[in-house]
């Protein structure tokens, strides 16, 4: 049955009612989420600010100024030169023979009865070369020459070797980085003209380096 004029216009306002009464609900429901996510949102920042969960600023460096990793500690002082010559040995004769030897021909002399007590006057000071026995208490000149061969301050310095040891050649092969090996009793003239090639009494920096290295027998 056809709908009149005024049933279709009716009908159309009672359309439009329901349809404006849904879609306040659809926009209630919309927002009523949107402020819950806000307050969701709000709620975990305050609790990262209450537990002060933060983002730490870096740390400030005025510039021209070295930080901790880019500093560089200073190097040790040099060790003061303490004489020219080092001897080394635990008999009281070849070391008084030793430094007459030497101090007559204008050389100065410190003396140490074995390894151990010339580690000690290594470390106090610098020495242009070292003689030393290789048989020696506590701590024999082998054990010396390896300790100072180790240690950067002495690891350069010239190191002469004097033994009374009957198969020489067997010694020096266990201590290859010396400048050389004496027979006791050594030859005056030739273990002075070895020492005037390692070290000049005159301030030189003698090194193993270049330098031959013998056996006297």
């Amino acid at each position: 049955m056809p709908l009149s004029i005024l049933d279709a216009l009716l009908l159309t306002l009672l359309l439009s009612g329901i349809f404006y009464v849904i879609a306040g609900d659809i926009a209630a429901a919309i927002g009523s989420d949107d402020k819950e996510q806000d307050r969701s949102v709000t709620g975990w920042a305050q609790w990262l600010r209450a537990h002060k969960f933060r983002e730490m600023p870096g740390p400030q460096v005025a510039p021209g100024v070295a930080t901790p990793s880019q500093r560089r500690l200073p190097a040790p002082p040099a060790l003061p030169h303490a004489a020219d010559l080092l001897v080394v040995d635990d008999s009281a004769v070849a070391r008084a023979k030793l430094r007459r030897l030497f101090v007559d021909n204008g050389y100065g002399v410190h003396l140490a009865k074995d390894g151990v007590e010339a580690l000690d006057l290594l470390q106090k000071g610098r020495y242009s070369l070292m003689i030393t026995d290789l048989e020696m208490p506590n701590m024999d000149g082998i054990s010396l020459i390896h300790e100072c061969l180790k240690r950067p301050p002495t690891s350069r310095m010239p190191i002469i070797a004097v033994s009374a040891h009957e198969n020489l050649r067997a010694k020096f092969n266990e201590c290859r980085d010396v400048c050389g090996v004496h027979r006791k009793p050594w030859a005056d003239d030739i273990l002075l003209s070895h020492v005037a090639t390692l070290i000049s009494v005159r301030g030189g920096a003698p090194t193993r380096e270049g330098r031959r290295v013998s056996v006297t027998a």
